[in-house]
């Protein structure tokens, strides 16, 4: 991989960078959890709504996983047996990074690029690896994640992981979570793509962030980070048979972030307006 000269790129192009930024009103429509008064608001996006929403008499449903159609009974639940008397709906506690001060004030405008790989477990989709890197490409934090659930598919093909990456892990999402808050302040602009799930599964509400998914033209459409790698940067990327690799996923987005800073021409409508201003 041939990497974009960070330093030339964040003292020429700061504000292009700072332009890229979701409003508001985008990380709504996005799915990013937002800060609403006392409580935290996730709109389903146009990308999922079609998963999340049904008609009345409609009984079928589509797995998350694995694309399945199958049924659920008649009050809209799918019947799941286990001995243990909490609920599977449990509802997250999000939390927001630490207000900027002078003891992290070195912090704020810096960009860190984060990527989450997950597995599935008895409660749905839950977290199992998470990777930050700063805005030079160096690893800010990397670990694996235990799941309180039992795990039923590692989906190795897409996350890389297996049993025995998870199997002595000791962190939880509560503590990286912790860890990353050592990283950034509220003023931290986080990137990466598709990180409103990402964001979801770690329970982390965050106003500075820019998404590759989003900031890119593609005909209506979110692209994938390995289309977006390979056309813009040349990069061949998630080709691994032994599934993705969060490191290299949280670099090739900071690298399409400068990528995109220089080449406004080439992001969405909304975001070409905002570049062309400075």
């Amino acid at each position: 991989m041939e990497y974009i000269s960070y330093n030339s790129c964040l003292t020429e192009q700061s504000a292009q960078i700072e332009s890229l930024i979701l409003s508001r009103d985008q990380r709504k429509a996005y799915g990013f959890p937002v800060q609403m008064k006392s409580q935290v608001y996730v709109q389903p996006c146009q990308y999922s709504s079609k998963e999340l929403f049904y008609t009345e008499y409609d009984y079928t449903r589509v797995c998350t996983r694995c694309q399945t159609v199958f049924e659920v009974e008649r009050d809209g639940y799918q019947r799941i047996w286990g001995d243990s008397p909490q609920s599977v709906e449990v509802l997250k506690t999000f939390q927001r990074a630490p207000r900027e001060d002078p003891s992290n004030q070195f912090m704020s405008r810096k960009l860190f690029a984060l990527d989450v790989e997950s597995v599935y477990t008895s409660h749905g989709q839950a977290v199992g690896r998470v990777t930050v890197v700063d805005q030079y490409g160096n690893v800010a934090l990397d670990c694996f994640v235990k799941p309180k659930e039992i795990v039923y598919d590692y989906v190795t093909q897409y996350s890389g992981l297996t049993p025995e990456h998870l199997e002595y892990a000791t962190e939880t999402v509560e503590s990286v979570r912790e860890k990353i808050f050592q990283i950034i302040n509220r003023r931290s602009i986080l990137v990466g793509h598709a990180l409103n799930g990402d964001l979801k599964n770690l329970g982390i509400v965050h106003s500075e962030v820019i998404d590759t998914s989003v900031i890119f033209s593609n005909n209506g459409r979110r692209p994938s980070l390995r289309d977006l790698a390979s056309r813009y940067l040349n990069w061949s990327i998630q080709n691994s048979i032994n599934g993705h690799c969060s490191y290299e996923d949280s670099i090739a987005s900071l690298n399409l972030v400068y990528f995109a800073a220089e080449n406004s021409h080439l992001l969405s409508p909304d975001f070409q307006k905002c570049s062309s201003l400075y």
